[in-house]
């Protein structure tokens, strides 16, 4: 796949933000953001579940390096997970990064994008509080389709795993949505008869019509 911080300008993002302290293991949330990418194929007719796989790649270098999946969900910030679908080109990559208190909407908010009143779950503010970490998952531009429903499954994955919730501004999918709990993503992500916007009904009608493509070869 392309290097995980190519393409960065030209990009959107998932967000995730957990209710927990502790973060899932690695093998976790591959395999029910495997899981996640079959339902949502088998929901548009398509008889396939491709594997996907996971490297961890260090900034600035050529090659990834080894990783257990058995470990937690967590690296350094000069590292990125970089998840593929096999016999499909390109990929999306995670990122784990420390909220900066600085940058908080309002008081208390502890670094989060969204206030109570937006979404109002004591366990993710006190998570965010505790340690800050949190997640985003990147798809840059001119990825497959298949990609382009990848890196929300992943989202939701790790979302579900955490009790936590996925959140975007950078024009992922319709604003309005967000802040998400898993349950709620997998019903309208990339869903053409649930966007909000004719812009989003006619970007996941074709990145339907390219998944059946990719996959029915």
């Amino acid at each position: 796949m392309p290097h995980p911080w190519q393409g960065e300008v030209m990009a959107t993002t998932f967000d995730v933000y957990p209710a927990h302290v502790e973060p899932p293991t690695t093998r976790e949330v591959l395999t029910l953001g495997a899981v996640k990418l079959w339902r949502y194929l088998a929901s548009i007719d398509l008889d396939a579940a491709p594997r996907v796989r996971v490297e961890l790649w260090p900034r600035g270098r050529d090659a990834p390096q080894p990783l257990v999946l058995d470990a937690p969900f967590a690296w350094p910030v000069d590292h990125a997970m970089c998840f593929t679908v096999e016999g499909i080109e390109g990929g999306t990559s995670a990122h784990c990064k420390v909220l900066e208190t600085e940058w908080e909407v309002e008081p208390g908010t502890h670094g989060l994008p969204f206030n109570r009143t937006q979404f109002n779950d004591p366990a993710v503010f006190e998570a965010a509080r505790l340690s800050g970490r949190w997640w985003y998952f990147r798809r840059s531009a001119g990825q497959p389709a298949v990609v382009n429903v990848l890196y929300g499954c992943l989202a939701s994955a790790l979302a579900e795993l955490t009790d936590g919730v996925v959140y975007s501004e950078d024009h992922a999918w319709d604003y309005e949505r967000f802040p998400a709990r898993s349950a709620d993503f997998d019903t309208w992500f990339m869903r053409p008869e649930y966007a909000m916007s004719e812009e989003f009904r006619t970007w996941a009608s074709q990145i339907q019509a390219g998944v059946i493509r990719e996959l029915r070869r």
